[in-house]
């Protein structure tokens, strides 16, 4: 038997944008791009259809502008534009999400990264002075999946990675602006294969996973990867017990799709891993441009992933693509119906410094779209009960009865074995508040003495009057039983 976990029917808001691209130089200020939102999200309240005030904020990478591979004092430079997203971001959680910068989910772009950094991790290979057998060697290697060989056209010149660790050091500031940003309660590891976080919404029913899609990127390797082991471990992790029956949701930077001669795009094959893993949604942006993309399992089954892109939110006009605006989306999750609205915010105004936003387009002329969510796939209580039960009957047995009650409390209704662990957990920190909920109907000699005794306890008398005068309770011969049934009606004057 297979059983859906239980969860609160509601409507979820999700405010997501990307690309901020913010620098100082920036001429679109911290302060005006903020008001502009602040004001988009009071008129898109009164729109229709309505748009909730946001829950939470997804940031799909590309936090500040960065740098050139020349540029002078480029640790300096990149600490103040990390700094003016911070503040930006910080301002933001404050005025919608009550200061809770845990509700922000923030994941790396390709601008992200320190160019100057990872150029000095390279040693030029003088190309020209190999022979004709070493150059096609050589280009074979470029090509290679992970390759450590990268060609500069600008340059025309080819280099090898040479120093791993300072490679992956390219994206130190970025890990330094996570860990200020969320006051040291999260850390972003500097190892590629741990390069994901995970934000858990238990109280919304949904978990989501922020990858990191720059895997190998860099200004002249332009493809966007998520590093395979990074992935597994999300994966792994996701299955654990506090994230079951959770909605499963992704955030990365690179699209999944670009024109012919474009390469800065991912492998359209990592949909059909999101899928195969119960994953519904992903957000990502990096395209500037808003698009909804609907992917089915290719492999049988009729579980799909549907991925939305966000365009810029501050670019400047050079970001944009022909005929594209700045813009941003705002997400309606309602896991009541099962189906999302997925709004196209736009700016409407030519002044680059004070944005007005506005209802935006997506490629069907339409500002907003409506389609099915994926559901979570259902939980198999008897694999949980094989998997937990091993686990709390070891916390019984090191009378850590409240961890063990936590775990028990979900598989009791639904396993014998559970359900009378779940009642020595309770009696074992004297949980009668939890006895009551759990054993309103008491059958066992065990539960029936727990259950009146934790009524006396509670002084609840007409409950207890109630389960007295119950024949599963009045006729049971058990001798325990008819002790504390006659010993309680004495106390109650009966």
């Amino acid at each position: 038997m297979f059983v859906a976990v239980e969860r609160e029917h509601m409507k979820i808001s999700i405010m997501h944008i990307s690309d901020l691209h913010r620098d100082p130089k920036n001429p679109i200020s911290n302060e005006a791009l903020l008001n502009s939102l602040i004001q988009d999200v009071e008129n898109s309240a009164a729109e229709d259809p309505p748009i909730p005030h946001p829950q939470i904020i997804i940031v799909s990478g590309d936090i500040i502008q960065g740098t050139g591979k020349d540029a002078e004092k480029p640790d300096e430079v990149l600490r103040e534009q990390y700094d003016q997203a911070e503040q930006f971001l910080g301002s933001l959680a404050d005025r919608l999400l009550g200061g809770n910068r845990q509700r922000i989910v923030i994941v790396p772009g390709n601008h992200d990264i320190n160019f100057p950094k990872m150029f000095s991790a390279l040693k030029e290979i003088d190309y020209a002075t190999v022979d004709e057998k070493k150059r096609c060697e050589l280009a074979g290697l470029i090509m290679e999946s992970q390759s450590k060989f990268r060609w500069s056209w600008g340059e025309f010149k080819l280099y090898e990675i040479t120093d791993d660790t300072l490679y992956e050091e390219r994206l130190a500031e970025f890990i330094a602006f996570y860990v200020r940003f969320y006051g040291g309660t999260k850390i972003y590891p500097s190892d590629p294969t741990q390069q994901f976080d995970i934000f858990d919404f238990p109280e919304l029913g949904l978990a989501v996973v922020g990858f990191n899609s720059c895997f190998l990127n860099d200004p002249w390797n332009r493809q966007g990867a998520i590093h395979p082991r990074a992935f597994s471990h999300a994966c792994d992790e996701l299955r654990k017990r506090q994230f079951r029956g959770r909605l499963r949701l992704a955030v990365w930077h690179h699209s999944t799709k670009g024109a012919p001669r474009q390469d800065d795009y991912m492998d359209t094959d990592f949909l059909q891993q999101l899928v195969n893993h119960g994953y519904s949604l992903g957000f990502h942006g990096h395209q500037h441009k808003p698009e909804l993309i609907n992917e089915k399992f290719a492999f049988g089954g009729d579980r799909k992933v549907n991925a939305l892109s966000a365009s810029t939110l501050a670019g400047g006009e050079r970001a944009l693509a022909p005929g594209g605006a700045r813009g941003y989306n705002r997400v309606v999750l309602d896991t009541d119906e099962w189906q999302v609205e997925l709004h196209a915010r736009q700016m409407a105004n030519p002044d680059f410094l004070n944005p007005i936003w506005v209802k935006g387009f997506f490629p069907n002329q339409k500002s907003f779209q409506r389609f099915e969510l994926q559901q979570p796939r259902p939980v198999n209580p008897s694999a949980i009960a094989s998997q937990d039960l091993p686990e709390a009957e070891k916390l019984l047995r090191e009378k850590r009865n409240e961890e063990a009650a936590a775990i028990l409390e979900p598989l009791a209704p639904l396993n014998d074995m559970a359900k009378r662990l779940l009642l020595q957990a309770f009696v074992g920190y004297n949980n009668n508040e939890g006895i009551i909920r759990c054993f309103a109907e008491p059958f066992s000699p065990e539960e029936i003495i727990a259950v009146c005794n934790a009524l006396w306890e509670e002084e609840q008398r007409d409950a207890l009057r109630v389960i007295l005068s119950r024949p599963a309770v009045a006729e049971h011969q058990d001798p325990s039983v008819e002790y504390i049934r006659t010993k309680l009606l004495g106390r109650l004057g009966e």
